[in-house]
């Protein structure tokens, strides 16, 4: 591969970004909306305790035909991570069969590959979700991709769901030439900055405003180098 070859592949390409709501998620295992970038890409993953021994966990790409699955993990996931960041009417009214079509959607058409997502799988049954692609963030280095949307069940969480997710995301990146992974986090979500803190992720400066549920919330933008 040449390296604009690679180049190309880490950061050139833009695709479709997950639902917009569901971009701004960091704290509960990530995830973006469609149109708009990622508001709080990573987001309900746990917290940063050492993992609880149990079944393996199986990560797969995902489907178009995982998209009703994928609803209901984002859906569950803003639902637990976001309780006391935002409203409880607006994660009440989360709707999976919208998210569903969303997904479906982003899944279709990216034939290419150009913006990969994996499922977790815990013994046959899926309760995790990573969305990746090139950056949209036009002051981060060329060779940077970016992690779209990250979400675990909450009865899965601390089982090593989540860092199983984001190795897989970093192992594809790193392959195809990215030297960077940047995702952004909702500052109030202390336990999801602390799960990315331990898994070697930093704080790089970057603040942002997002409004969600009609209340005006912080993200913050963390990298990790591959």
């Amino acid at each position: 591969m040449t390296k604009s070859e690679k180049r190309t592949g880490a950061g050139a390409h833009r695709s479709p970004a997950p639902p917009a709501d569901e971009a701004a998620s960091a704290a509960a295992l990530g995830s973006t909306e469609i149109p708009a970038p990622a508001t709080d890409g990573a987001g309900a993953v746990g917290d940063a305790c050492p993992a609880v021994p149990g079944p393996e966990v199986r990560v797969r790409r995902a489907r178009a035909d995982d998209a009703g699955t994928i609803a209901e993990i984002v859906v569950r996931g803003w639902q637990a991570a976001y309780r006391g960041i935002l409203p409880g009417g607006f994660l009440a009214g989360l709707s999976v069969a919208a998210r569903e079509v969303a997904w479906r959607s982003i899944l279709e058409s990216d034939g290419q590959g150009a913006a990969p997502a994996w499922i977790a799988e815990v013994e046959g049954r899926a309760v995790g979700f990573v969305a990746s692609g090139p950056q949209r963030d036009e002051d981060v280095p060329l060779l940077t991709a970016e992690v779209y949307a990250i979400y675990v069940l909450p009865e899965a969480w601390r089982q090593g769901v989540g860092r199983a997710l984001l190795e897989t995301a970093a192992d594809h990146w790193r392959g195809g030439g990215a030297a960077t992974l940047v995702l952004w986090v909702f500052e109030a979500n202390a336990r999801g900055r602390a799960f990315y803190t331990a898994l070697g992720w930093h704080a790089d400066g970057a603040l942002r405003q997002v409004e969600l549920g009609g209340v005006s919330i912080t993200e913050i933008r963390h990298r990790l180098a591959l």
